[in-house]
């Protein structure tokens, strides 16, 4: 759900150019609207009509996020000082930053407009289950265990009624965390004060692990790791392995393959044998276009506005959605569906407008905190004022 990264000048990772970029922006957007498909199918056909672009457009997210995200770390890795605290407040900031507001305002329509229930059968209205996806506990990996145990919690927490997207953007903000303790502590042996290295490690590792096997996704820690392994391997290979024909003929293997499978197995966009295919198109598509030196300049701006808002867009649908077709039950299904998507998206583009597009400053202002809170002392108590941000787009 994350931008293309714009490498900083003498960054490890190799910059990329507009094509790619604007390649990657049609990638988001194209995922976001596949989902708003995927609860169109649920909110107006009551999930009978087969429609697999939802998990098509998750498999997408997590396959851009490892890319994009180890890219960003390979990046922080060759900066001097502490990386960790920076790493995890601009994750945090990008992720909550309209993950907040977007809760909030799905509480209030939740309250006063929607009078049906969604999602899981248990309680998911309320106090409690507010704070469980403030704090990214729902449907956590210790409660499926507890279910698959037959260990009754009533508290088990699930995402908050119309927000059921909402269960993958906790995955995503927990595997960021396992990943960054991993790169940056493991093996660049940074020090994390203990009273906070536990507590991360307790909450991310299980949904990381769990992830790998199960989960809602299947295997979207998985997913995720092949976008990693992408995102490295552009960053460490030789020029001539990263683009050119070689590009394409990964990419069409990659398709041919897919075709094939698609037609022995069926397609099931969260199968990690379908994601690796699926990467090989993606990435090789995205290396040959790194040779492009250009791209028209109505298809940047283009692919730039729709995916500026797409993680917004991504949060929100479902509850706009629901509420319009709650409001025009007595008219055409049509309209009702038209009208959705298009609110839907004026909302999200609001949404964006007003918080989103201001990650970069919430970020800035929880470096220091994070600084502070997760470095031993001695480092801490050096830092003067936190880094200027290089020029990235996330």
């Amino acid at each position: 759900m994350n931008a293309a990264v714009i490498a900083p000048a003498g960054s490890p990772v190799p910059a990329i150019g507009p094509a790619a970029t604007a390649y990657l922006d049609a990638l988001r957007a194209i995922a976001a609207n596949l989902v708003i498909g995927s609860h169109i199918v649920l909110v107006h056909y009551q999930g009978n009509v087969r429609y697999p672009g939802g998990s098509v457009a998750v498999s997408i997210f997590f396959l851009l996020s490892g890319f994009l995200i180890t890219q960003s770390m390979l990046n922080r890795a060759g900066r001097p000082g502490p990386r960790l605290p920076g790493f995890l407040a601009d994750r945090v900031a990008r992720i909550m930053t309209p993950y907040v507001p977007a809760l909030l305002l799905i509480v209030a329509l939740n309250v006063w407009l929607i009078t049906t229930h969604w999602g899981a059968p248990e309680e998911n209205t309320g106090l409690r289950p507010f704070l469980g996806n403030l704090l990214m506990l729902q449907d956590h990996s210790v409660f499926q265990l507890l279910e698959i145990l037959r260990i009754d919690i009533p508290w088990r927490v699930r995402p908050y009624n119309t927000a059921e997207p909402f269960w993958t953007v906790a995955v995503e903000m927990w595997i960021y965390v396992a990943m960054g303790l991993f790169v940056f502590c493991l093996l660049y042996g940074e020090r994390v004060r203990r009273r906070y290295l536990w507590p991360l490690l307790v909450l991310s590792l299980p949904v990381f692990v769990w992830n790998a096997a199960a989960g809602g996704g299947k295997s979207l820690s998985l997913i995720w790791l092949i976008g990693a392994a992408a995102g490295w391997a552009l960053a460490r290979l030789p020029v001539s392995l990263r683009s050119g024909r070689l590009s394409l003929c990964v990419a069409g293997v990659g398709a041919v393959a897919l075709v094939g499978r698609i037609g022995k197995v069926g397609f099931d966009g969260y199968d990690l044998q379908t994601a690796v295919l699926m990467a090989l198109v993606l990435f090789g598509v995205l290396c040959h276009l790194l040779n492009a030196r250009s791209v028209p300049q109505w298809v940047d701006r283009a692919c730039r506005f729709f995916a500026s808002y797409s993680y917004s867009l991504y949060l929100i649908h479902n509850t706009v959605l629901i509420v319009v077709w709650e409001l025009t039950r007595d008219a055409p299904r049509w309209l009702s569906i038209v009208v959705g998507v298009l609110l839907s998206h004026v909302v999200a583009y609001l949404l964006y407008v007003a918080f989103e597009r201001h990650y970069r400053h919430v970020a800035r202002w929880l470096r220091p905190w994070f600084e502070r809170a997760l470095m031993p002392k001695p480092a801490a108590a050096s830092i003067v004022a936190p880094l200027k941000p290089q020029a990235q787009r996330f």
